[in-house]
């Protein structure tokens, strides 16, 4: 009976995908000098303080640069600086390196990183990503309004030298700071044109490009950034990005050689004949991300109901979806973090009836559904969002029908864009909503976040205040051991309020030209990518 579901699902989602739309080829196909990226969505800003999501930090990274750069095994490297660090790990002191331009010629200053941090923290900026200099003295006041962003423990006693203070010692600080966040802005620029300093009349850069040309849904130029630090290592003249929502419009588009990356994963149906056909292009490996659903803890639904959450979570195989819907690499999750972060860490924070055989995950689910107070004659009905893509709907669609055939929920779908989905998280206008995160750096706190009453990547809206203090004081712990043991107090707290239901953690999957030289896509596992690192073959 249970096998036949599987199919069942897998079924629906079969017919349910065969949906092609027309794809339209970049102008730029036959320029040898640009690389034509997709970036799998229209990104919202190119404002460096207020991304947070991948695709626009796939841009902000050609556009930006900061302080510490990484390389393409993530690994924190020498950027605009090299740093001291003092005995106690309080005061990092960052020198800069000789003759720091922007891309109009005006050099960069100690003070434009003093400028770029403040505005990075000050809530009136209202940036999700505040949360990376919390460990900065002051930034937790700060974040409350207790007192003003120029109080923050960063100064610059002169043009080449910003200096960091500590409110505490960690080990992650310089992980933090290689994300697009917190890279150097130009004060003068921003001051001058306000909001509208991201246009690309305005903007002013500090990485490898300049923003030349945006076109809404259509397409992202850039242009070799001259007054670049390291211009003489960028050998890519232009970077043109596309958003293709639709994957087989991009695998379209990469098949006639209009696209030289694809973005997201290759339709599913696809995935064993596009491996076939190009076997030494379509990288495919382990993701540092989690995909999983949101439940909106701001309703009472789901906020005064735990069995109801728990049931919703036991009701989804995990295992059918990953290996059979999906069935590219792709594993099952049952933690609220994924098992390989720091190399493996926290593999143990995972659900205890994960190990249970189906049939009794099942009875179980069934039970706590009857005591949330639902049933056949009574049964939950929920609107289900998530980001327009067939990936995306192939999920969805097995979420769906997993919840109907087994405890009979009465789902709705409804797929939106990702900038609309985001603002929606944010207002938490949703029931239940689509959920993803990818890592940005190689350590617990990349995931941690998410859980924090108040915080600005807290897509659930979930506040447990006992969580809070568990991870404030792992934060202020120096002792590795001691912070791990913190870390998972705090993770089980979550893992025991199911704020969040995870789904899966999801592969790379990448087709990437020949023509691209220098790229080393496979050991990049947290997908941070400049194109500084390639050329183009002759």
């Amino acid at each position: 009976m249970y096998k036949k579901l599987s199919w069942a699902i897998v079924t629906i989602i079969g017919l349910a995908a065969c949906s092609p739309k027309n794809n339209e080829q970049s102008s730029t196909a036959n320029q040898s000098d640009t690389l034509r990226v997709d970036i799998g969505s229209e990104i919202p800003t190119f404002d460096p303080v207020m991304a947070e999501d991948g695709y626009t930090y796939r841009v902000m990274n050609d556009l930006f640069a900061g302080l510490v750069d990484f390389d393409q095994k993530n690994r924190p490297i020498p950027g605009m600086a090299t740093w001291d660090i003092s005995k106690d790990g309080l005061v990092y002191t960052f020198h800069l390196r000789d003759g720091l331009k922007f891309s109009d010629g005006s050099p960069i200053k100690a003070s434009d990183f003093v400028f770029s941090w403040q505005r990075l923290v000050n809530p009136k900026t209202g940036s999700s990503y505040a949360f990376l200099l919390k460990d900065v003295v002051n930034a937790e006041e700060i974040f409350s309004g207790k007192k003003t962003a120029d109080s923050l423990g960063v100064s610059a006693p002169d043009d080449k030298t910003f200096i960091v203070k500590l409110a505490h010692p960690t080990n992650a600080f310089l992980n933090y700071i290689t994300t697009p966040n917190v890279f150097v802005v130009s004060e003068k620029v921003v001051k001058q044109y306000g909001e509208s300093w991201t246009s690309p009349s305005h903007i002013v850069t500090s990485g490898a490009y300049i923003l030349k040309e945006h076109v809404v849904n259509g397409y992202v130029l850039v242009n070799k950034n001259p007054n670049y630090y390291q211009e003489s290592m960028v050998h890519i003249a232009n970077v043109r990005y596309s958003p293709f929502v639709d994957t087989n419009a991009a695998v379209a588009n990469y098949k006639t050689g209009a696209l030289d990356t694809t973005w997201q994963n290759v339709p599913a149906d696809q995935y064993q004949a596009i491996k076939k056909e190009y076997p030494n292009e379509l990288h495919s490996f382990k993701w540092e991300r989690m995909e999983f659903l949101n439940l909106n803890m701001t309703s009472d639904k789901y906020a005064k109901n735990p069995q109801l959450r728990q049931a919703l979570a036991m009701a989804i195989d995990r295992d059918t979806l990953s290996k059979i819907i999906l069935a590219a690499g792709q594993t099952p999750l049952y933690g609220v973090v994924t098992p390989t972060i720091e190399n493996g860490k926290y593999a143990d924070i995972k659900y205890s009836w994960s190990d249970m055989p189906r049939e009794e995950q099942i009875a179980k689910a069934k039970e706590l559904y009857k005591q949330a107070g639902y049933s056949a004659a009574n049964p939950l009905k929920v609107t289900l969002k998530y980001q327009t893509n067939d990936l995306n709907k192939k999920v969805m669609i097995a979420v769906m029908s997993m919840w109907q055939n087994i405890l009979g929920v009465k789902v709705e779908l409804v797929n939106e864009e990702r900038k609309v989905l985001s603002q929606d998280w944010r207002n938490a206008n949703y029931d239940i909503s689509q959920g993803t995160w990818g890592a940005d750096y190689n350590s617990v706190t990349t995931y941690t976040p998410q859980y924090v009453c108040k915080n600005g990547n807290n897509r659930s809206h979930y506040c447990n205040p006992a969580y809070d203090k568990l991870i404030t004081q792992a934060e202020a712990t120096v002792d590795p051991v001691e912070q791990e043991k913190l870390y998972k107090q705090a993770l089980w707290v979550v893992m025991n309020d199911y704020p969040i239901i995870p789904l899966y953690q999801p592969v790379h999957q990448r087709l990437i030209s020949p023509r691209i030289v220098g790229y080393d896509a496979d050991d990049n596992y947290l997908d941070n990518v400049q194109t500084k690192w390639m050329s183009l073959a002759k």
